[in-house]
């Protein structure tokens, strides 16, 4: 009897482990009346009970880069999944209350982290749900991308007509990864929203240690002066100002290896951004904190 009951509790416990399962997708959406927009698409999320929860990066590593937070539901039996772009997170382009305009997707899809996509109609709404520009969603799930990209880079580094320098250049697969960093290039400014009155700042570099240097500002304000960034983290506690908190990050050389790269954490009470600033000497750089209403 209790070795029957252990049993029952074991599946139980698989069971409960197993109704949550996390999933990528990368591709393109496509706006109606516009045949040659094609606007890139990341969508990572976890199914948990037929609840769904994570988040969206549209137009990744261009001007109009933006991160939102999304919310639905997934009915497995009818292969439905039903979510909604509700909130920004961060966004390169410039703040308008009405310029936003959210995705929400109701469709067929079967959930499988292996042969999973996503294709269908979306409709979009401002947050005041006023109509704003529909168009169609195109997707494949990151396991499947992975492994034509895989391929493609095996491809790549077997072949004798390209050069070494050309193949690291070049590498599909480390462009793919590239994707999933928010990178900061010269003159952008990274809208961010915030929940707290404080955040903690962490500073280190991107790849392997080369001797970058920069400078980074608080609302003009030097807080680190000739900063020499290494693999060890540099932590700063910043008090936020009312209104806007700017931090601009300015690279004053480039290294053994161009351009100057730092990587850049940005941790409050619910909240947690990677960035990676990628500036040559002399460019700047910027974050701008936008605090939310209490």
């Amino acid at each position: 009897m209790l070795k029957l009951k252990f049993v029952l509790f074991f599946i139980t416990f698989c069971n409960f482990v197993n109704s949550q399962t996390n999933y990528e997708f990368f591709g393109v959406i496509k706006l109606n009346g516009d045949e040659k927009s094609m606007i890139s698409y990341r969508l990572v999320f976890e199914e948990k009970n037929g609840n769904v929860q994570g988040y969206s990066i549209t137009d990744l590593d261009g001007v109009h880069e933006t991160k939102n937070v999304i919310e639905g539901t997934y009915n497995s039996k009818k292969n439905e999944l039903n979510f909604r772009e509700k909130e920004i997170l961060y966004t390169k382009s410039k703040i308008s209350p009405t310029s936003f305009c959210f995705i929400n997707f109701l469709g067929k899809v079967k959930l499988d982290n292996a042969n999973s996509k996503i294709d269908g109609d979306f409709k979009g709404l401002f947050k005041n749900k006023q109509k704003c520009i529909d168009g169609t969603l195109t997707l494949a799930g990151i396991v499947k991308i992975e492994k034509a990209v895989q391929k493609l880079t095996n491809k790549i580094e077997k072949t004798n007509r390209i050069d070494q320098q050309t193949k690291e250049r070049v590498n599909p697969m480390r462009m793919l990864d590239s994707l999933k960093i928010n990178k900061l290039n010269k003159g952008e400014n990274l809208n961010v929203f915030w929940d707290s009155d404080e955040l903690k700042l962490s500073v280190w570099d991107a790849g392997r240690y080369d001797g970058d240097i920069i400078n980074l500002y608080h609302n003009d304000i030097k807080i680190l002066n000739d900063y020499k960034i290494s693999s060890k983290k540099d932590v700063l506690n910043v008090k936020l100002n009312k209104g806007i908190n700017v931090f601009k990050i300015e690279a004053l050389n480039e290294g053994d290896v161009a351009p100057n790269t730092s990587h850049i954490r940005l941790e409050g009470n619910s909240r947690v951004f990677d960035l990676m600033a990628n500036i040559k000497k002399g460019e700047t750089t910027q974050i701008s904190i936008l605090k939310k209403e209490h």
